[in-house]
């Protein structure tokens, strides 16, 4: 029963994604979480979502998480990495150095 409602939270929470409501979709995802904990893929998809919504520290952390649990996840890896670029320019771009 569990995992046939993982598999519906996380349908859920794609949906959302896909229309960008983001808040609705990591309420799904973390559903799903507390179901599961130990399922990279909700982690992935958190990311995601708080990527989608600009949380980039949340989402940032829940690409560790999901390389955590699962190292080969590329998907996160690039997600995860695409992020970290991102966030090394912002202080650069932003007003001069003193």
């Amino acid at each position: 029963m569990e995992q046939g409602e993982i598999e519906v939270l996380l349908e859920l929470g794609q949906s959302y994604l896909l229309n960008k409501e983001y808040e609705n979709a990591i309420k799904k995802f973390g559903e799903a979480l507390k179901i599961n904990p130990h399922d990279p893929e909700v982690y992935y998809y958190l990311g995601l979502a708080y990527e989608g919504d600009n949380k980039l520290e949340d989402a940032i952390n829940m690409y560790e998480k999901t390389l955590g649990l699962d190292e080969t996840f590329n998907n996160a890896e690039i997600r995860l990495n695409k992020l970290k670029d991102k966030m090394n320019e912002k202080p650069e771009k932003s007003g001069e150095k003193t």
